[in-house]
């Protein structure tokens, strides 16, 4: 008996390290080897805890970003550097503002990421500390300051599709604060995700639609 079906397996594979998901439709001979794919799938999908975070959402590193960003136009969104109303370390200036760690780890970033992704649109919103954070950042690159970007309900999205739709072809980053990422991935992916300083979210906009991809990882 010839046994038609679409099975989902977890596949590693070679792309920056990261497990993606394999859809394979297959026509067998036996029950027989529909049940050994079935375990062989089980097996392959102990080991896919590397490439996903704890909260739940997809782990994407550098190399992995810049692959998806020749996909298609990529919106990475990173909460602020360190606060200096919240450290003990030294105020940069500004103490609603970021630490002089806080922008060294900004820079350190900036540096990492630019070297992948060279060209994007910068945003923060209208707070010191993503201001500081961006412009420590991106080293020079623009900056556009947009107060909508620190509402963090429904409106996140509709002011993400509205920046993507004036310049639809180039990747987007964004300064914003933890409530919105929390926000952003407790909504699209049902995930419980705690955003220390600088951490990110990877996203890109589809037929009107915005979509999150995963966490993205430095490394």
């Amino acid at each position: 008996m010839s046994l038609n079906f679409t099975v989902i397996v977890w596949l590693r594979l070679s792309i920056g390290g990261v497990y993606v998901l394999a859809f394979c439709r297959s026509s067998l001979k036996s029950k027989k080897y529909f049940i050994i794919l079935l375990a062989l799938a089980a097996i392959a999908g102990l080991g896919t805890h590397a490439a996903w975070s704890s909260n739940g959402l997809p782990r994407i590193d550098n190399k992995t970003l810049a692959r998806l960003a020749q996909q298609h136009p990529v919106v990475v969104l990173f909460r602020h550097a360190e606060r200096c109303d919240r450290s003990t370390n030294q105020c940069l200036s500004d103490k609603t503002g970021i630490t002089v760690k806080g922008t060294q780890d900004a820079r350190e970033l900036g540096n990492a990421f630019s070297a992948d992704i060279p060209d994007f649109d910068l945003y923060s919103s209208n707070t010191v500390r993503t201001i500081q954070s961006a412009t420590w950042f991106s080293a020079g690159k623009k900056l556009t300051v947009d107060k909508r970007l620190l509402q963090c309900g429904n409106e996140i999205y509709s002011a993400i599709k509205d920046l993507q739709s004036k310049a639809p072809d180039k990747n987007i980053v964004i300064f914003t604060h933890n409530h919105c990422l929390t926000y952003i991935a407790k909504d699209k992916r049902d995930a419980t995700f705690k955003p220390d300083y600088l951490d990110g979210l990877v996203m890109h906009v589809e037929k009107g639609k915005v979509y999150l991809d995963g966490e993205f990882v430095n490394h």
